[in-house]
């Protein structure tokens, strides 16, 4: 377990190693794929809902930093997405009403399967668990609600580097993906910001010549989202093989989350 002065959220990759949901089973994959499904879910219901880009990068970051105190076995990561999001939403002053939110979440988080009019069973599940759970986000967020996004130092690299339009998409397409991983946790805004337009560039040869020799952190940062992408298509071709689509459903409590799926 993590001892250490809070709110204090640069970490290493070591620490990442000793995080609660290690402590309770999880491989440090396992954990890194459902931050991961998390975020998805918060970027899918975000563009559902269409909050600002900020909004969703905001609500990534808590959920990560969430995790540095709770574990995946105590709160399901797709609980805790959903309150992030919600609480993201009041913290970057895009507001939306719950009986808009939770439809737009369960639609994501059940692949489809499940509607939740305001009034059904399933709305005042998801209620109870976004309303329960954000006391609990509260807390270990330590009320720190600053988040310093890659954003701006992103949008300040392409002004400067005046990147051909694809190797600018492709920089905001890796920006978002990063934030599906703890970078935020590890590395400061511009090394990530960084990082994105590096990848850019591995795709996009034409903005090679553009961009300065790649520093080691920033290097590590884009590797680092590489890892990922090989981790995540092995395991998106090993449930496809096994069927594996079952639906979730909220807890009733958002201390007792239902059991996280495999990934």
């Amino acid at each position: 377990m993590l001892e250490r002065e809070w709110p204090d959220w640069r970490f290493s990759r070591e620490d990442l190693q000793r995080t609660p949901s290690v402590a309770c089973g999880w491989t440090v994959e396992r954990e890194e794929l459902d931050r991961a499904k998390a975020c998805a879910l918060i970027h899918a219901a975000a563009r559902k809902l269409q909050l600002p880009q900020v909004t969703a990068a905001t609500a990534c970051v808590y959920l990560h930093r969430f995790y540095m105190r709770h574990s995946l076995k105590e709160y399901h990561h797709y609980n805790i997405a959903a309150t992030c999001l919600f609480f993201a939403c009041k913290a970057e002053e895009s507001l939306r009403r719950l009986d808009a939110f939770i439809p737009a979440i369960v639609h994501y988080a059940s692949k489809g399967n499940r509607r939740a009019a305001p009034g059904t069973g399933e709305f005042d599940k998801w209620r109870a668990v976004i309303l329960g759970a954000e006391v609990v986000l509260l807390e270990a967020l330590c009320f720190d609600m600053v988040v310093e996004h890659p954003h701006a130092a992103l949008v300040v690299l392409l002004e400067r580097l005046a990147l051909p339009r694809r190797a600018a998409l492709l920089a905001w397409n890796f920006l978002a993906d990063c934030m599906r991983l703890p970078l935020c946790l590890v590395h400061d805004a511009p090394t990530i910001a960084a990082a994105a337009v590096e990848l850019a560039a591995r795709v996009a040869p034409d903005a090679r010549p553009r961009l300065p020799a790649c520093p080691a952190d920033v290097d590590r940062a884009a590797q680092w989202l590489l890892d990922f992408y090989a981790r995540d298509a092995h395991a998106r071709g090993r449930a496809a093989a096994d069927h594996a689509s079952a639906a979730h459903t909220p807890a009733s409590s958002p201390a007792s989350p239902a059991q996280p799926a495999q990934p």
